[in-house]
């Protein structure tokens, strides 16, 4: 657990997220042309997302930059230095390591084992026992599996579940 003084945190995710934008926002450069000329490509959508949130968050940053600090009333009074809050490293660890699990495992195994396995993971520290972990992560599985793959027809690695359903 790290202790950071919260205006510190909040500036600091400002200037990363201001930073991701314009680097994503010049990553557009690289989209593809408009096939027909005078409609926009495949870049405008993107750009005008990026502009709007890099508008919002310079607003953002602007206010936290030039305001005087008001007092933190939301959080713990009991507190002993209002103005600082907790981080918890372990949690944003292991969001990083499920990220990155998905991200590597859905080639290697396919979508269904992957997820099945991040849920089994995740699930074991918080449900009582293992049959309701087992079974809670096989239903979120299939959950997945009929809203991405069946609704959505999204294109996903599959070992073991069929593509396509015909009814």
């Amino acid at each position: 657990m790290i202790e950071i003084r919260r205006r510190t945190a909040e500036i600091v995710t400002a200037l990363a997220l201001l930073a991701a934008i314009v680097f994503l926002y010049v990553h557009t450069y690289t989209f593809a042309p408009s096939p027909m000329r005078g409609y926009p490509g495949a870049a405008f959508m993107p750009r005008l997302i990026l502009i709007y949130s890099g508008v919002f968050t310079a607003i953002w940053l602007g206010g936290l930059l030039f305001r005087n600090p008001a007092p933190n009333h939301d959080l713990d009074p009991l507190a002993a230095d209002p103005g600082r809050f907790e981080f918890e490293y372990r949690d944003c660890l292991v969001t990083a390591a499920a990220i990155l699990a998905l991200v590597y495992g859905i080639d290697l195994v396919g979508f269904e084992l992957t997820c099945f396995l991040i849920f089994v993971v995740l699930l074991y520290p918080r449900l009582p026992n293992l049959p309701w972990v087992f079974g809670v992560a096989a239903l979120t599985t299939i959950f997945c599996y009929v809203v991405f793959v069946l609704l959505l027809n999204v294109s996903l690695p599959l070992a073991f579940l069929p593509a396509y359903l015909n009814f």
